[in-house]
Order: structure tokens, then sequence, then C-alpha cells
């Protein structure tokens, strides 16, 4: 649950980055006004919500389909490893920053896949949930497994991992690197892949007003929080975690804020296993679980 409260905070800075390359402009302004006009459609209802949803996604995913065609041409295999290489433990041309740097990339891997888990939210709005959330989640997973090779191993092998190391828009870095600063590639992306911050922005809002919902109803949480207005929306589900996050924005760590997202993922959700694991509790009955131990 503290994930969908952080994982807005950190998109919203790094939408702010986006807006900065775009318009010159960053700052607290530009995360208010993130968190005002997405909880504002979200408190519209879910059905204005989810069809916004779908339509900013499918225009960062033609932003995504430009980005891996433009960079295909020029991929070449050794700027996947031109960061000089560090003293380290175990540094190589491979782990430039040794062992330490695979333990510093983890967070950065998880949150390819944040918040995919919330697909199961939508349970109660959909008209088929034993049938459509299983497609849903595999579908999902398998569309950001192949969209995160594609543009991880073109978008470096094009730009040069040295580039992008340090950068907090790679996609329009990369191409400004290729293509140069008055590409017209760069400028679509940068426009066309703010949508696809804004589409993640916009679905984890969903994603926490359902689990505060479900908790609250649940008895876990205040029942003020499954309270909802006229559009059946939960207004203070809602709003609450977003005064949260538009805090946590103007920390502007954007890479922080990441970083406490899979710390939270990763502890809590071992607490939770081993519970589970212990207990038959967590499981309804006829639901069926293939366990693997998990290690410390």
């Amino acid at each position: 649950m503290i994930e969908y409260a952080i994982a807005p905070a950190a998109i919203a800075v790094f939408i702010g980055a986006y807006c900065e390359s775009l318009f010159g402009i960053n700052g607290c302004m530009i995360y208010l006004a993130c968190y005002l006009i997405f909880m504002g459609i979200h408190l519209k209802g879910a059905g204005e919500a989810l069809s916004i949803i779908f339509a900013i996604t499918s225009i960062a995913v033609l932003a995504l389909i430009v980005f891996i065609a433009a960079m295909l041409p020029h991929f070449q295999f050794s700027n996947l490893f031109n960061i000089s290489t560090t003293s380290a433990a175990g540094a190589n041309a491979f782990l430039p920053n040794g062992y330490i740097g695979i333990w510093a990339a983890v967070p950065f891997a998880i949150w390819f896949f944040l918040t995919v888990e919330g697909v199961p939210l939508a349970a109660e709005e959909a008209k088929e949930p034993q049938k459509s959330l299983p497609r849903g989640l595999i579908g999902a997973m398998l569309i950001l497994t192949t969209f995160a090779l594609l543009i991880l191993i073109l978008g470096v092998g094009a730009a040069g991992a040295d580039t992008l190391k340090n950068s907090g828009a790679p996609l329009v870095d990369a191409l400004i690197t290729v293509y140069g600063k008055d590409s017209w590639l760069a400028t679509f992306v940068n426009f066309v892949g703010l949508a696809g911050l804004i589409a993640s922005f916009f679905s984890i809002i969903y994603a926490y007003s359902r689990q505060l919902f479900a908790l609250s109803r649940a008895g876990y949480l205040p029942t003020s929080l499954s309270l909802t207005n006229k559009n059946k929306a939960p207004y203070l589900a809602i709003i609450i975690p977003g005064i949260i996050g538009f805090f946590l924005s103007l920390t502007k760590q954007g890479d922080a804020l990441i970083l406490k997202v899979v710390l939270e993922k990763v502890v809590i959700g071992h607490i939770s296993f081993v519970i589970c694991y212990n207990t038959a509790y967590c499981f309804p009955i006829g639901v069926p679980v293939n366990i693997t131990r998990s290690a410390c």
C-alpha cells in the first residue's frame, strides 16, 4: 500500500524532468498540476478514468515503437559496455561498477514492472474477472518485458551507456545523441513519451484508490476511506494518498523515492510471504497456490 503513495510522487518528479526539457519549467507547480488534474478525473468515475488511461497508454506505446525503430539502425554492441571500469570489487567491462552495481541497478529493474500487480484491483469493475484479469496480467507482463528489453538494449546500444547513465529523460537524450538536438524524432518522443509517465501516474492513482477502498470496506482501515461520491468514486481514498504523494514529490528526489518503493515491496512482501507460508489464512479456499521458499 505504501508504494502506491510513493510511486506517483516519483513519477511526478520524472514528469517534471520531461517538462523541463520540453518547456523549461519544472518544480512544485508541475507536481501540483499532475495531482489536481488526474485526481479530478478519477473523481469523475471509473469509466472516464479507465478510458483516458487506455487512450494515453496507446499514445505512449506509439512513442516507444517510434523510438525502437529509430534506434535499431544505429545499434552498436560496443556501446552497451562503454562505461569506464572502476576499482570496485568484481568490476569488469560487463560490470563497470562491480557487484555493488548490480545492487544499485535492481530497483530500476523492478521499476519496469512496478504496480503491474495492481491489475487485479479492477476485479469489481470487470465484467468477467475470472477470465479477463488473468489475461490482462499475463498480457501486461509480456508487453512490459518486450518493451523493457528492446528499449534497454537498443537505446543504450545506439547512444551509449556512458551517455545515458545519469539521464533524467533517457529516451529523449538517446535520440538527441544519435540524431541531434533539432531532430523531430527527439521532439516527438519527448512529447509523446511524456504520455507514458502520465499513463503510469494515472493508473497508480486508480490502483491505490481501489486498494484503500477494499481495505477500508474489509475493516482493516477507517471506514471513511470506503465512502464514495455521486459518481461512485472513493473520493477520500483518491485524495488522501494524493496529498501525501504531493508533499513527497517536493523532495525532487525521484531516484530516492524509487528506492523507497522497492525497499517497501521487498521487506513488506517478504514478511507477508512468511506469514502466508505458515498459515492458511491468506489463501482463499479453491485458489491453487504454488509456493517456493524465499531466501533472506
